[in-house]
């Protein structure tokens, strides 16, 4: 969730100079004029002020004497920042954001499925399926793009890690919502299988069955499911850009 949304000019500059970091309109070690942003947003001083040490304390931007304010290195960004993560998976999401996603998730879940299977309560078995039938009901019909998709396949996850009983596991599913987010979106453009389906009720129905190492092992295959499924819609998204830049060049 995005926490500036709603705070007023304050929130709004956060936003915008924050998304312009993470697009790369402001790259690192480009300096930031706080008189220029004023003028710019039509701000006061004040606005700036408060904005620029939200991105501060984010990593993403820092001051030294006789140089000013500036965009850090990429190394200081602090990635798992929920606003960050928000930026980063904008309308266009960050490919790298994406991939790393997958890749991090293929570290975590199925271990987490596993936990799942042997800790979960029937209430929380109950809400792991209910997250299937929306996740299922979501691609009925002729709508692939369906905004529902996203949400039921986030609460999926979200409903296993928190049957893991660990309470760092859940949390860090929800600091990457945004990311999975965005890349739901971008499958959904781009990937029209629903073998995903299959392979999300195989996870329920190991869990259901309070069978650990099959719930770990298709959890396992569900993740190296979405990896394929990120790779080929990135490779698409990559070939359409170009055409399209090559079709306005002609």
């Amino acid at each position: 969730m995005n926490t500036f949304r709603a705070r007023g000019l304050h929130g709004q500059l956060v936003n915008e100079l924050g998304a312009q970091i993470m697009r790369g309109d402001l790259e690192p070690g480009t300096t930031i004029d706080p008189d220029q942003v004023a003028n710019d947003f039509d701000v006061s001083r004040t606005v700036v002020r408060e904005a620029l040490r939200a991105l501060t304390a984010k990593g993403l931007v820092g001051a030294r004497p006789r140089f000013g304010t500036y965009v850090t290195e990429r190394n200081r960004w602090h990635l798992l920042d929920a606003d960050v993560m928000t930026w980063r998976a904008g309308d266009d999401p960050d490919p790298r954001l994406v991939t790393e996603l997958d890749e991090v998730r293929l570290v975590i879940e199925p271990a987490a499925a596993r936990m799942a299977a042997e800790r979960r309560s029937e209430g929380q078995l109950a809400r792991i399926e209910r997250a299937w039938e929306q996740l299922e009901k979501s691609y009925r019909g002729d709508q692939p793009d369906r905004p529902d998709h996203a949400d039921a396949d986030l609460e999926f996850h979200r409903s296993i890690l928190t049957a893991a009983g660990n309470e760092l596991l859940e949390q860090f599913e929800v600091v990457l919502a945004p990311a999975l987010h965005a890349r739901d979106r971008l499958a959904q453009r781009h990937i029209t299988t629903l073998a995903f389906l299959d392979a999300h009720r195989a996870v329920y129905d190991a869990i259901a069955a309070g069978d650990g190492h099959a719930a770990q092992a298709c959890m396992h295959s569900l993740m190296e499911l979405s990896a394929s499924d990120t790779a080929s819609a990135l490779s698409r998204s990559a070939n359409t850009n170009a055409t399209n830049t090559g079709s306005r060049g002609a």
